[in-house]
């Protein structure tokens, strides 16, 4: 025992790390796999190898505190990249096990290629880990085991306030379905909720529920939802919740009366993000404060420092202490192209380091890096290229396509024919899929980008496309990456943002080691230069800050000056780049102080603001707006005032006829989104979405092209058939959902058709986004002073139809598109009984593939809708 009790196996450990030996080893490592990526070959001696594979059993057995995960993450890569570069060496896949067998890694193997003598201590050795395999074993399930430290964080679900980091390969959100499983199955009663930061992850997340679940979720009496409309009081069981934080808000605020038993934020590091959507998961703890019973709470992010700091959502008193997973079951490879010194370099992860292995003439185009890598890594199933604009993704793809034959394989033409049939067959993409690449941007249908993720899963797509999308979690599972810029859109990448990126690569139960491709710029002072990437590389994460802390003792003067005012609209700060952030703070504020809890953002201003000065804001703004302030945060009450004001005038006494005779109703419905940009002063408050810049007329032409596009939406036209529409008015006006900042004028490489049909997809998905909310508001306080809605415009436009049978469809699980098929075919599909609708047998054997699969999932979910 030596000093302080520590044992002497435990410092030689705390040594090894800085051996001078082994660092030359991996130096040389790093080279020679380089050398094997792109030649073939490799020249390590066998001394080197052996040495190097002693190294890697003795630091996977690493027992100082200290260096212990580090270590053990350096074993892995010496074995990751020894066994691609000697995959049938009986020494090498010897010790590959003993090191996965150390992270207890237990997922399938190839076969070993080597035998062993049956000794005693063999039999004794593969005993112990046959135990350790079962003893490991997942609880519920019966063939899968934990890998590396997930059995810690599946433990840590149970606790009541839980927070932890870990690398992006751990399987997080997998974990946590697993764990919600088990308590089902267990027999638990209570709602469980998720929060997703995207609509596409909600649907990935349900479906994967209710396919692990299957029959156990009507047995349990359990119903997974992803929608509050969908939360139906007159059910008798419990619900299994997947909703983006807006969603989880919105359903806790429309019914007081719901509790949890466990709430998962996944991908928490988003309430760190300075967007006025962080605001959303403050909403939703300030709301569960008040809740007799709390629920257990569980915040889950990759890479983290600090996993603490979410702690401070559900307990402003909380330490920064949380469970912080730095062991990584898998590895990543890095390799940089600086274009501008016409150099390809290798980067050695233990010493920190970039060495040169090549040199080339020439400056080459990022297309010409892809397609040059993509001859070389022939084996590789699926490739990603990480753009920070569609625009540049979408150019290239187009580029690199040109390049390339079609396949002729006819699971790739059926993906591309369904493409055009769910888009349109004129959108460039359809021709890209056919010759096994594809783009994965924010805009495509969710249906497709999950379509494109099976097809990249499946190793049908061996290139991909991407822009940010990848930084939400979505479970892509590729060998290599190529990140070509260190932005996304106009901000940059923070370094979690970019160690979350590249783990895309190298993945649990597809591949233990990736390769990541890093491309600079063309000049020596790009923003995504050689320094860059070895400073994302090599630093250090910075601690992570909840977004509040943008508000800066400053801001908190100007926002208690204005508030003691009673001004809620804050014009003090407009021109500050935060300001729709720090606006949502500041009426979350409000409705701490009227609601007398001490949330997070009073928690915060408070060192500004004090007690007196709190009293003094609330009985002001109570005068100001009597028992009108507003509890939505959505609005603040100076929008809710005008509301209510145009509503008693009946100004305003429903929404406008969707038709006017056989035409839809155009001029009704321009003026009516007019008259809301009065009412909720859009120019101040949504600046970015009616263009404030531009003059009035060109606002209102942006207002008419939206209301045309609203209309198409909500009368339940096919996307495709919205897209023929738009290519149509962009023949005779070329500036249609182009007006003043010009977003969408041609672009090189892209067809006008497919700007169109981008143009169309993004705009729908913010019609969605900004008119919803407001249409939700008006439908609340239309509803409130008793009037009899007979078209609800808020419904209209979630579900994209006006059709009853359609929107009870979707709520039902279907999707909009397959809800039109049903609609279609409803003597055949559907039976009326007792004024309910129900869902014939035939609905089985019909001709769409998605009303199929969707119909295996709805029958499981909400078995009561269908005839016996």
């Amino acid at each position: 025992m030596g000093k302080n009790g520590k044992k002497l196996g435990e410092y030689l450990y705390e040594h090894l790390e800085n051996n001078e030996y082994l660092s030359k080893l991996m130096d040389d490592l790093s080279l020679q796999y380089a050398f094997w990526i792109f030649s073939g070959t490799c020249k390590l001696t066998s001394k080197q190898k052996n040495d190097l594979l002693r190294f890697a059993d003795l630091l996977v057995k690493s027992i100082s505190d200290r260096e212990n995960n580090e270590q053990k993450n350096t074993a892995l890569r010496i074995v990751a990249m020894l066994s691609k570069m000697y995959p049938n060496d009986p020494s090498v896949r010897l010790i590959s096990n003993e090191v996965l067998t150390g992270f207890n890694n237990f997922l399938p193997r190839k076969k070993q290629g080597y035998n062993l003598i049956p000794t005693i201590d063999y039999l004794w050795n593969d005993a112990l880990k046959e135990y350790r395999k079962k003893k490991r074993q997942i609880p519920g399930q019966t063939n899968i085991s934990f890998v590396g430290k997930q059995d810690v964080i599946f433990n840590s679900l149970g606790n009541e306030l839980n927070s932890f980091s870990a690398p992006t390969s751990m399987g997080k959100t997998f974990l946590i379905e697993k764990y919600i499983e088990f308590k089902v199955k267990s027999g638990s009663i209570g709602n469980f909720a998720i929060t997703v930061p995207s609509r596409a992850l909600i649907t990935e997340v349900k479906s994967r529920i209710i396919d692990d679940l299957g029959t156990s979720l009507s047995e349990n009496h359990y119903r997974v939802i992803s929608h509050p409309e969908e939360y139906w009081l007159d059910y008798g069981g419990n619900f299994i919740f997947v909703m983006t934080p807006e969603r989880l808000s919105a359903l806790i605020s429309q019914n007081p009366g719901i509790r949890f038993i466990n709430l998962f934020i996944d991908e928490s590091q988003k309430a760190t993000e300075t967007t006025s959507r962080s605001i959303f998961y403050y909403e939703i703890f300030d709301q569960i404060k008040a809740w007799n019973k709390p629920p257990k709470v569980t915040f889950a992010a990759p890479l983290v420092p600090n996993p603490g700091v979410f702690k401070q959502l559900f307990d402003t008193s909380k330490e920064e202490k949380g469970l912080q997973i730095t062991e990584s079951p898998v590895t990543q490879v890095k390799i940089i192209f600086d274009r501008y010194a016409k150099e390809a370099l290798i980067y050695d992860d233990l010493n920190k380091k970039a060495t040169i292995i090549d040199r080339f003439k020439g400056t080459p185009s990022v297309s010409e890096i892809v397609l040059g890598m993509l001859k070389t890594l022939k084996g590789s199933r699926c490739n990603l290229v990480y753009y920070g604009s569609k625009k540049n993704a979408i150019s290239d793809a187009v580029v690199v396509g040109r390049q390339l034959p079609e396949l002729h394989n006819p699971k790739l033409n059926e993906l591309a024919d369904y493409i055009s049939r769910k888009i349109h067959p004129e959108y460039i993409l359809v021709d890209l899929i056919r010759k096994g690449l594809a783009f994965h941007t924010g805009e495509l249908p969710i249906n497709v980008r999950i379509k494109i993720e099976e097809a990249c899963r499946k190793g049908l797509l061996k290139l991909v496309f991407c822009t940010s999308t990848l930084l939400e979690g979505v479970n892509l599972p590729a060998d290599n990456i190529f990140v070509t810029t260190l932005h996304n859109g106009k901000g940059k990448l923070s370094r979690l943002d970019f160690l979350n990126l590249i783990g895309r690569v190298g993945r649990l139960g597809h591949s233990i080691i990736g390769n990541v491709f890093l491309i600079t710029g063309e000049s020596e002072k790009s923003h995504s230069n050689r320094d860059a990437y070895l400073s994302m590389l090599s630093g250090k994460l910075k601690k992570a800050k909840l977004s509040v802390t943008v508000i800066k003792p400053k801001q908190a003067a100007i926002i208690k000056k204005n508030l003691e005012q009673g001004n809620v609209r804050l014009e003090d700060l407009k021109d500050h780049r935060n300001y729709n952030l720090i606006r949502k703070l500041s009426l979350l504020y409000i409705k701490e102080l009227k609601n007398n809890r001490l949330g997070i953002v009073r928690e915060h201003l408070s060192k500004s603001i004090n007690h007196d000065e709190e009293k003094k804001i609330l009985q002001t703004l109570q005068k100001r707006y009597s028992d009108t302030l507003e509890d939505d945060i959505n609005f603040s009450s100076d929008q809710s005032e005008k509301l209510r004001e145009k509503i008693n005038q009946e100004d305003i006494i429903t929404y406008p006829n969707i038709h006017n005779g056989n035409k839809l109703n155009l001029l009704g419905t321009k003026n009516f989104l007019l008259k809301l940009s009065e009412i909720f002063d859009w120019e101040i408050y949504e600046s970015d979405f009616i263009e404030s810049r531009e003059d009035k007329e060109t606002q209102e032409k942006i207002v008419e092209d939206d209301a045309r596009l609203t209309l198409l939406w909500i009368s339940g036209y096919s996307l495709k058939k919205i897209c023929d529409l738009a290519i149509q008015m962009r023949d005779r006006d070329k500036d249609f959902l182009n007006r003043g900042s010009k977003y969408y004028e041609e672009i090189h490489n892209i067809t006008w058709d497919t700007i169109t049909i981008n143009a169309v997809m993004n705009r729908l998905q913010k019609l969605q986004f900004v008119l919803g909310k407001y249409f939700l508001k008006v439908t609340q306080e239309l509803t409130k002073s008793g009037s009899a809605l007979q078209n609800d415009w808020y419904k209209f436009l979630e579900y994209g139809t006006d059709s009853d049978l359609r929107i009870w469809l979707q709520q039902n699980g279907y999707s909009r598109e397959s809800s039109e098929y049903i609609e279609e075919h409803k003597d055949k599909l559907i039976v009326e009984e007792f004024d309910r609708w129900k869902l014939s047998k035939q609905i089985q054997d019909v001709d769409d593939i998605d009303v199929i699969n969707e119909t295996k999932e709805v029958k499981v979910n909400f078995p009561e809708i269908f005839l016996i």
